[in-house]
């Protein structure tokens, strides 16, 4: 049997406590995502730079590109749905608002804004997430 006494007590500390983990919940649930199209970039680098810089000291290219935005100026080598290659070694996923039009074509110069998110050792490429195609240098 539940002690009568008790009972209120335990009422009174997990009530608040409840609500207040709700309201947490709530607030970290629906909060904003990031708009990475309205965010400045962070650096601005060739797309061989890039490359050389994670394959000659990745702790630095780490320090230096990873999870930040920046601004990659390369020559387009592939083409897919929502993907895009620049000089075989760096693939850019375009942000689902991004589009590719026809005016976009292989061996174009473009500079690509994104997120970088890496390397991949395996197949040595530098990864980009959030990408946005800026204009042709």
């Amino acid at each position: 049997m539940i002690n009568k006494k008790k009972y209120p007590v335990i009422l009174r500390f997990l009530f608040p406590l409840f609500i207040f983990g709700s309201i947490i919940i709530y607030v970290i649930y629906n909060k904003p995502h990031k708009d990475f199209d309205k965010l400045p970039f962070e650096a601005t680098i060739e797309s061989i730079d890039l490359i050389s810089f994670y394959q000659d000291n990745p702790d630095n290219a780490k320090t230096r590109f990873l999870d930040k935005i920046i601004l990659v100026i390369g020559t387009i080598t592939h083409i897919e749905k929502n993907i895009i290659i620049l000089d075989n070694s760096i693939v850019c996923t375009l942000d689902p608002s991004q589009i590719i039009t026809e005016q976009i074509n292989i061996n174009d110069e473009v500079a690509v804004k994104g997120r970088c998110i890496g390397y991949d050792d395996l197949l040595e490429e530098v990864r980009i997430d959030h990408s946005f195609i800026m204009k042709s240098p």
